[in-house]
């Protein structure tokens, strides 16, 4: 098993949506991706940080997520 972090800079007061985003946009797309297994999200006190972490069967699966990534 691999691990992949992911660090994020949260817009203020933005908490609820990160969390809407994450459950409908994201999690769909990684559950597709061969070699997934699960995610964790943890969210700072203050709501401006949060990281994740995904767990993938191997390690190369779990770079080929990068590719196609888009910033917003």
């Amino acid at each position: 098993m691999f691990a992949r972090r992911v660090d994020m800079h949260l817009k203020p007061n933005s908490v609820a949506e990160f969390t809407q985003r994450l459950e409908k946009d994201v999690l769909p797309l990684l559950r597709k991706q061969k070699g997934f297994q699960d995610e964790i999200t943890f969210v700072g006190q203050g709501g401006r940080e949060a990281f994740a972490i995904s767990l993938w069967t191997q390690r190369r699966m779990r770079r080929s997520t990068t590719a196609g990534r888009t910033q917003k």
